[in-house]
């Protein structure tokens, strides 16, 4: 489970250095039916609003961390109360509203949004810094957990693409799961270059570095060491983790 633990917090750490906003006005269909979410920013990484269709309108309230939204979704006449959770990539919103096991899944697009074009990260870096080359590249991680009862397994892979500028990209995650009688399976086509976010090497060691609200943050992802299309990182905590190139 380590090595798991530790994919999930190098690409988290990635999407999650810079916060995106939510705000402003989303419209899809759910069989056909015209669908609006308006969400409004109440405080830092905080939201209220509306979804409307033709029958009803619901008020949301909800809170983001890097591209994931979770909140509630109420609708008060008819007293019903449903979860909410979204993932945004670029101007797409995918939206899932659930309750008591059933789950309904919108597709929406922001409107009047314009994709924007990210350029090389103009941050610096330490002068002792550099970028190592072997780095550069498109590098998977493969993961794969049993419940050892038979009960369920789970599989999945996420990409993440070093340039040589220093940008990174997020290039998608996929998973599996199956059971006994059951399976599964779910897929995120990435958000992209990661604006605000670029990486570099220092003494054998990978770093991530933002620039929030004017302030620098760096984070140290681990010792890593690369060889034969393989990169190893080893976290300050000893968790390591294995990803493979191309």
């Amino acid at each position: 489970m380590h090595s798991f633990v530790s994919a999930a917090l190098l690409f988290l750490s990635v999407s999650n250095l810079v916060a995106q906003d939510f705000s402003g006005t989303y419209t899809g269909t759910y069989n056909g039916d015209p669908v609006v979410l308006k969400l409004s920013t109440t405080a830092a990484n905080t939201y209220t609003g509306t979804i409307n269709d033709s029958q009803m309108t619901y008020e949301v309230a909800a809170q983001s961390t890097g591209k994931n939204l979770k909140g509630t979704c109420t609708e008060k006449s008819l007293g019903l109360n449903l979860q909410l959770s979204g993932v945004l990539n670029g101007t797409s919103l995918n939206l899932n509203l659930s309750m008591m096991g059933a789950i309904i899944t919108f597709d929406l697009k922001k409107a009047g949004a314009q994709v924007a074009v990210v350029a090389a990260p103009s941050q610096s870096i330490p002068s002792d810094a550099r970028r190592d080359p072997a780095v550069v590249g498109r590098w998977t991680h493969q993961s794969n957990y049993n419940s050892g009862y038979g009960q369920g397994s789970m599989s999945s892979e996420s990409v993440m693409i070093f340039y040589a500028d220093g940008r990174l990209a997020d290039g998608g995650s996929r998973t599996v799961t199956s059971g006994s009688d059951w399976s599964g399976s779910s897929s995120d086509q990435g958000s992209g270059v990661v604006e605000g976010v670029i990486w570099y090497t220092k003494g054998g060691q990978l770093y991530l570095q933002s620039v929030i609200n004017g302030k620098t943050e760096t984070q140290l992802l681990g010792k890593y060491y690369i060889e034969d299309g393989k990169m190893l990182i080893t976290a300050q905590n000893g968790n390591k983790m294995l990803l493979y190139k191309g």
